[in-house]
């Protein structure tokens, strides 16, 4: 099972673990979520063989179904793209 890490505020990343753990083995590292500035950065990253990419960045306040859209198809390009190499 491929792992997965989750870099976002909490209640966002226990969504997304919800959804994700079925395929995926995660793990979640949460970040504060500034009420005063929300340029709060998220992202999820995969290992793919022995490397830590990073799969895909959103903003903490976007559409769940948007970012497990982006996330599958940023995750199908790039792991098709490493196993290539």
């Amino acid at each position: 099972m491929q792992k997965i890490l989750i870099c976002a505020p909490g209640q966002i990343a226990s969504k997304l673990e919800e959804k994700l753990r079925h395929n995926f083995d995660v793990e979640t590292e949460l970040s504060p979520n500034n009420a005063t500035n929300n340029s709060t950065i998220c992202e999820i990253k995969a290992k793919v063989k022995k490397d830590w990419i990073t799969i895909c960045r959103f903003a903490h306040n976007e559409n769940l179904k948007d970012i497990l859209t982006m996330f599958t198809v940023n995750y199908e390009l790039k792991a098709r793209r490493k196993r290539t190499r």
